[in-house]
Parts: structure tokens; C-alpha cells; sequence
């Protein structure tokens, strides 16, 4: 009966080596897995930066029809004023979008 025990102890061993070996794999995997999700995180960032910018330089063409549509009132230019008044209402928009963009993007970087 010692025989049998003697046998299956390697059995039980080896298994062992094998769920050890197994998890390590894993865990490299994993880590190799985890390690390209830095630069990754780092160009969300980024582009939610970019997206920022956009909408900032879309708020100040927003600012900059806005004066263009009061000096073309003074100056009676009808033309000048309906075309800076559909160029601010479009910068307003796109900002507000690019800008809720930017917002969710960097939010959801920070959350990986």
C-alpha cells in the first residue's frame, strides 16, 4: 500500500507545478497586457487635451463673429451680420459638442 501512495504523491506534485506554472503564465500575460495600456492612457489624454483646444479656439471664433455682427449692425452691412450670426451660432455648437467630447474622453481615461 506504501507503493501506491508513493505514486500518486508525484501525481499530486506534478499537478501542483502545473497550476503554479499555469498561473504564472497568466500573470505575465497579464502584465504584458497591462503594460500597453500606459502609453495608451497617455494618448486618450492627449487627444481629450486636443479636443479642449479645439473647442477653446471655436469659443473665441464664437467671441470674435459676435464683435464682427456688432460693428457690421453700426455700419449697416445686413450681409456681414446674418453671416457673422450663423458663424457664431456654429462655433457655439460645435464648441459645446467638442467640448462635452473632451470632457467625457478625459473622464473616461481617468477611469482606466
Amino acid at each position: 500500500m506504501s507503493k501506491i501512495v508513493s505514486i500518486e504523491k508525484p501525481t499530486e506534485l506534478s499537478a501542483e507545478k502545473v497550476e503554479l506554472g499555469a498561473i504564472d503564465d497568466l500573470r505575465d500575460d497579464y502584465a504584458k497586457i497591462a503594460s500597453k495600456a500606459v502609453p495608451l492612457k497617455r494618448i486618450i489624454q492627449k487627444a481629450a487635451d486636443d479636443l479642449m483646444k479645439v473647442s477653446d479656439d471655436l469659443d473665441r471664433i464664437q467671441s470674435n463673429a459676435k464683435k464682427l455682427q456688432e460693428m457690421a449692425k453700426e455700419l449697416g452691412a445686413d450681409n456681414i451680420v446674418k453671416s457673422a450670426q450663423q458663424l457664431a451660432s456654429s462655433a457655439k455648437s460645435l464648441s459645446s459638442a467638442w467640448g462635452k467630447a473632451a470632457l467625457g474622453v478625459n473622464s473616461s481615461a481617468k477611469e482606466i
